[in-house]
């Protein structure tokens, strides 16, 4: 009976030991997001990313084990990058309803502001009154989203799964090659820069375009001037051909998704006889991009890259 007695005090002990230990590796993270704070009090054990942008992210970090869920594609550009497909072969992909976000298991949910609607994954209530925790990806809840609002991402997702140290080198690995972009262009006199608009989807005559948020900045930071920067309240608006000819760009930048190909897009602005003597059309100075690519996510230093190359071909030969 003693020694019973002795190895239950043992095995009590143990588990005490583990109980604290378990307190101890998990200090409580408290995030704020938006108009949100977000405290996690454990470690979140299962993912569902509701947008490629964030799973890439997710991956990145290597948290992909945790991934119990993620969306399924919008378009055909819309998967993760070719070398990052591997580890997410085998998590499940779901249409998007409050019904699938709860069967994935997850207690995590993270993607942009749209995927918190009660039409879509389900609101913030939704999730809380079940225990699930919701971030939502900063770029898309303020007014004009840069390169800065990955960082935040990166670091908060950093912070709530404990890899702070690898999500610094992350940031630091995307801000040495903007750095690095940046410096090469710092030879361009402001006036030298090329105009460019961004010709992200047409229907009929009216033009969808940018006027601020991450796309715009990425231009920017490789040494481009936005067409349309500051035309809208908004970061996304319709315009007109009437615009493009007013602003002459030099460059047009084809987001690449969806169901309007690219060929249909160039057709659309190279059939237009008011643009025949606008620089970008008349040179088919051109520049293809997936739209995946200007997301909110670790892909930014490569999109302004591109941006960059195409701009100043000879200064990156």
């Amino acid at each position: 009976m003693k020694k019973f007695l002795s190895v239950l005090l043992v095995l009590c002990m143990a588990l005490s030991l583990t109980f604290a230990f378990a307190d101890e590796v998990y200090e409580p993270v408290t995030i704020v997001n938006g108009d949100r704070t977000i405290t996690f009090t454990e470690m979140p054990t299962g993912i569902l990313s509701c947008n490629t942008c964030a799973t890439e992210n997710i991956i990145m970090l290597g948290l992909a084990d945790k991934l119990v869920g993620r969306n399924v594609p919008s378009n055909p550009a819309d998967v993760p990058l070719e070398e990052l497909q591997p580890a997410v072969e085998n998590v499940p992909t779901f249409e998007k309803s409050h019904e699938n976000a709860v069967a994935s298991g997850a207690d995590f949910v993270i993607g942009q502001v749209s995927v918190f609607r009660e039409s879509t994954w389900g609101s913030y209530e939704m999730f809380e009154s079940k225990g699930i925790n919701c971030y939502t990806i900063s770029g898309t809840i303020v007014l004009d989203e840069t390169v800065e609002n990955i960082y935040e991402d990166v670091r908060a997702l950093g912070a709530i799964f404990k890899v702070e140290d690898r999500a610094e080198e992350l940031i630091a690995d995307i801000q040495a090659r903007i750095d690095a972009v940046q410096e090469t262009v710092s030879v361009v006199a402001e006036e030298d820069k090329p105009v460019v608009f961004v010709m992200d989807s047409n229907n009929g005559n009216e033009i969808y375009t940018t006027s601020s948020g991450l796309q715009s900045n990425l231009i920017e930071l490789a040494g481009g001037i936005n067409a349309t920067k500051g035309m809208a309240d908004s970061r996304w608006f319709t315009t007109s051909v009437e615009v493009i000819v007013e602003t002459n760009p030099d460059i047009i930048i084809f987001n690449d998704y969806g169901s309007q190909t690219i060929e249909e897009k160039i057709d659309f602005i190279e059939s237009n006889p008011a643009l025949q003597d606008v620089p970008a059309v008349a040179n088919k100075n051109y520049v293809i991009i997936p739209l995946v690519q200007v997301m909110q996510d670790v892909r930014a230093a490569a999109a302004c890259e591109t941006f960059a190359q195409a701009f100043y071909p000879d200064l990156f030969a």
